[in-house]
């Protein structure tokens, strides 16, 4: 295998500089004929341009023409003579379009039309006029105004020059416009022809993207930009990293002389390599069949040795509390000796774990039992004591009904804390008594207490440990009236939603008490947060360890 991977490597290294040193070679080519073959268009353009700005004939005309505030009939049909002429049996250029700086326009192709036109508005006039009587080609464009079936944006390229009077004096501009389709014809017929060609970008002198020249297409180049910077002479190739996808590309460029664009060519490396992936490919994987017999011979080894001990393994992960009442110890295939001896070790660890965890939970059942009985006799004496002088202070008032409601109320509480053996009540009662107590602090209070208790009717009867809720409401009362009255205290209550759809499922729910007092102080906040971090650590610890875990919502 190791001798497979070697000769792996090597060939790929060699067969991968052979590749890519054929495909730049024939990108420098493809590079140069694409240049030659748009630069002719160009060229093109700019000879007829410049044949109708050293026409006698057709300036003559074209002062006469513009000289004229209303040009008859036949002076145009003499000025489109002259035009055709000029552009050949084989159309030189889509439009012709003569512009004088006296804002009057005429154009002659797809569209002959008149009329006039702001120069000052248009942002290749500037351009024009600096080169003085040299070309100017602008960035492609789109446009639905040579459009005779339809109204459908095409996408031409235009060339710019100044041209000249008989007194040497620049009078106006030359536009003559050539469909991108026909300009740009070698490379996209390059690009439609073969499904692997590279991708081309062609670039003017002040770096702004000239082909592609559709919009749409531009957004998918991600940052064709990034290109330039590898360039450093006239002609050339690099190998470079793509800095939106990060695969390797092959780049090979070529600057025209006559335009002063720049032709780049992108291949990506793993396109030309993929003949020899696929074989190194073949090689990787006869690689791995080898290790797979490798594998497949030390497993067959070392089955009979490793079966015992992962039956043993498998044994102590389903170990769980809910199975510690499984008496039976499970034979081991094939164990030998010392394997057995484990078996049983663990065997008789689990009878002593379980003998040991119900003697713990039996122990904690009667500790939360006490808890609860110490907790309904913790009622604050206090509460009774105020109880009473308020049915005092009432029945000296001669208000018989409150001093009857408050008494009723009273022993409806003495009741609940007193009656039955039970830890567990239903929601209903709990809030029941709840109401009991805060009406006999509301006679306490009188008109600076006041209070509310809106539990959802869903857990009216879900079950819940008895005097859950009255310490908190008594807590509240205690540090929520630390202030000036009037105070108010408000019981809440809703189900939680379930993050699963099993119903047979506890319902989870959310009980808040709140008060209109001063509020925790900021130390306390923070000594309560750290208290809340320990104990999400030491319930994550009690669901890992499968420890029985009593959730108080």
């Amino acid at each position: 295998m190791t001798i497979v991977a070697g000769f792996a490597v090597f060939f790929y290294q060699y067969t991968s500089a052979i590749l890519i040193n054929r495909e730049t070679e024939n990108l420098i080519s493809q590079t140069s004929h694409m240049q030659v073959q748009t630069d002719q268009a160009i060229r093109t353009l700019d000879n007829l341009s410049i044949n109708i700005g050293y026409s006698n004939v057709v300036m003559s005309n074209l002062e006469e023409y513009f000289s004229d505030d209303e040009p008859d009939l036949n002076q145009t049909r003499r000025l489109a003579d002259l035009f055709v002429a000029i552009n050949g049996t084989e159309v030189q250029a889509d439009q012709i379009n003569i512009f004088s700086f006296s804002g009057q326009q005429i154009g002659f192709g797809y569209v002959n039309n008149s009329g006039s036109i702001d120069l000052r508005e248009q942002n290749w006039y500037k351009p024009t006029l600096e080169l003085a009587g040299h070309k100017y080609i602008p960035a492609p464009y789109s446009t639905d105004l040579l459009s005779k079936s339809s109204k459908a944006n095409i996408y031409y390229l235009s060339l710019y020059r100044t041209y000249y009077n008989r007194y040497g004096r620049q009078v106006g501009i030359i536009e003559t416009m050539m469909r991108c389709n026909t300009v740009f014809k070698s490379i996209i017929s390059l690009q439609n022809s073969d499904a692997g060609a590279p991708d081309i970008f062609v670039f003017n002198e002040k770096g702004t993207l000239i082909y592609p020249f559709k919009e749409d297409e531009q957004v998918l180049l991600h940052t064709p930009q990034q290109y330039l910077q590898l360039i450093e002479s006239a002609a050339g190739s690099s190998a470079t990293r793509n800095a939106d996808t990060g695969s390797r590309e092959i780049v090979t460029y070529q600057k025209s002389d006559y335009t002063s664009w720049t032709y780049v060519s992108v291949m990506p490396e793993h396109q030309v390599l993929s003949p020899v992936r696929r074989l190194t490919a073949l090689l990787a994987a006869a690689i791995l069949i080898l290790l797979g017999l490798a594998a497949a011979m030390s497993y067959s080894m070392s089955y009979r040795l490793a079966r015992p001990i992962r039956q043993l393994r498998s044994i102590i992960h389903k170990t769980e509390l809910n199975t510690l009442d499984d008496q039976t110890k499970q034979p081991l295939d094939d164990g030998f000796e010392e394997v057995e001896e484990l078996n049983q070790s663990f065997s008789d660890l689990r009878d002593k774990l379980k003998i040991s965890m119900d003697q713990a939970l039996y122990s904690k059942h009667q500790e939360m039992k006490a808890r609860m009985v110490a907790l309904q006799s913790q009622i604050n004496p206090h509460f009774y004591y105020n109880s009473l002088s308020s049915i005092i202070i009432l029945a000296e008032n001669k208000q018989c009904e409150e001093v009857v409601k408050l008494s009723r109320n009273l022993n409806g509480i003495m009741r609940y804390i007193s009656h039955g053996s039970s830890t567990v009540v239903t929601m209903r009662e709990e809030l029941d008594y709840l109401d009991k107590y805060l009406y006999c602090m509301k006679i306490r209070y009188q008109s600076s207490l006041s209070y509310r208790i809106d539990v959802s009717e869903e857990l009216s009867e879900q079950a819940i440990p008895k005097l859950i809720i009255q310490p908190l409401v008594e807590n509240a009362l205690k540090y929520g009236t630390d202030c000036y009255p009037p105070w108010q205290i408000t019981v809440t209550g809703r189900p939680l939603p379930s993050s699963t759809e099993d119903n047979s499922k506890p319902l989870n729910w959310l009980i808040e008490v709140t008060d209109s007092g001063p509020g925790f102080p900021e130390e306390i906040i923070t000594t309560l947060n750290k208290l809340k971090m320990k104990s999400c650590c030491l319930m994550t610890w009690l669901e890992k360890s499968r420890l029985p875990v009593l959730d108080l919502k």
